[in-house]
Parts: structure tokens; sequence; C-alpha cells
């Protein structure tokens, strides 16, 4: 079992090394696994969470076995489990995949079926909702059970409205489209019951979306 100490926040890259320091290609030998995108994403988030004292070092992080959470964080308080999703659509991810199978030098987006054949002048709608539509997948999953240890999802946005925020402003403005949408849905947290709900934007991260709603711009 792969276990990930970290004593000191100056040491984190040395602490990780190789482990989620990038993936592989979505297709060939050599594709990613579902096990590098998790390691990918947690050591970027868990990094951040660092710095807005989420989680305090030391402490010690490890893969989760299923039916458990993806992972399990160890600190002196005690035992935190996170869980990693992505927030995307299929469309989106199909081209994806075609686009990097495709020998074109340039391709628009929706050339291959994804979203936004014919351009997008407000991305951040469909940002945010992949955003609730990925909370709303995990409604009666293990990480959402009420009386859990202390829970994290966290939520990373990968799809054709996601590449076309480009800058920390581009993605400030899509989450207020988010806390706006999400008055629509009084619910939402009510699905996510006690744990608590993170996205790790390209930018940005946006810390309990669903309760105090902070967010910083990435290190």
């Amino acid at each position: 079992m792969r276990l990930v100490t970290v004593k000191d926040i100056k040491d984190f890259d040395a602490a990780f090394g190789e482990t989620g320091f990038k993936v592989g290609p979505r297709t060939g030998p050599n594709r990613r696994t579902k096990d590098e995108k998790e390691w990918y994403v947690v050591r970027r988030f868990l990094k951040e969470a660092i710095r807005a004292e989420i989680f305090e070092v030391p402490l010690s992080i490890s893969k989760g076995q299923p039916p458990e959470p993806d992972f399990l964080i160890e600190q002196k308080a005690g035992i935190t489990v996170l869980e990693i999703t992505e927030a995307t659509d299929e469309s989106d991810q199909r081209e994806m995949t075609e686009i990097e199978l495709s020998d074109k030098a340039a391709v628009l987006l929706g050339e291959f079926g994804g979203r936004f054949r014919g351009g997008a002048s407000e991305p951040g709608y469909a940002w945010s909702s992949d955003i609730i539509a990925a909370i709303q997948r995990k409604k009666g999953k293990q990480i959402f059970l009420e009386g859990s240890s202390t829970a994290h999802l966290v939520i990373y946005p990968n799809s054709n409205g996601s590449s076309l925020l480009f800058d920390f402003e581009d993605e400030c403005r899509a989450f207020d489209m988010f806390r706006a949408a999400v008055d629509g849905h009084n619910g939402l947290a009510d699905v996510a019951k006690r744990c608590f709900v993170h996205i790790l934007g390209k930018e940005t991260v946006f810390i309990d979306i669903l309760g105090t709603q902070r967010n910083f711009r990435r290190d």
C-alpha cells in the first residue's frame, strides 16, 4: 500500500516524489490509470488545503480500500476520508480522446462531438452545471453517509466548459454562477450531509462550496 507522509509544508513535493507528479496520455500502452489520476488530483488539492489550514502537518495519506473512499488522511486530530470525482460531460470526454488520436495540428471545440461546437459566450454555466451533477452523482455513496468520519469530496472540472475558463477571474465568475444555481437547489447541502465539498480548478481552489465558500488562487 502506497503511503505518503508530509512532515512539513516546505517538504511537501519531496514527500510525494514521483507520486501524483504527472499522468500518462488518455490512449496507448502507457495510458493513464484511475489510480494515477486520483493521486495527481489529491497531491494538488492537499497542498492547497494545508495552506488553507483545512489539514495540518504532519500527516500521512494512503489509498482507501473499497468500499472506503479513495484516500485516508491521518493527522493528530484523527482519520479523515477524502474522495476524488470529476465534473465533466461524456461527449466532452469522448472528444478529448478523439483529439488525442487525431493527427490534426489544431482542433476546434465541438469538432469531434463535444460541447460548444458553435462557441460559448458563458462557459461558466456549463462548468456550474457539471459541478452540481458531480455532487448529485454521489448521493447515497459512502462519502456522503451521515455519521461517517470527517469527510471531504474534491471535485476537479475536466470538460470543454472548464477548458474555456482561462484564468482566476474566469473561474471566480463561473463560481458566482454556481452559487446562483445552488440557490435553486435548496436540497444540495442535504445530499452532501456533513461532507465538505471542494473544487480544484486550474487557477483556483474553492473550499467548502456548500458552506463557508472560500476561494484561493492556487500556488
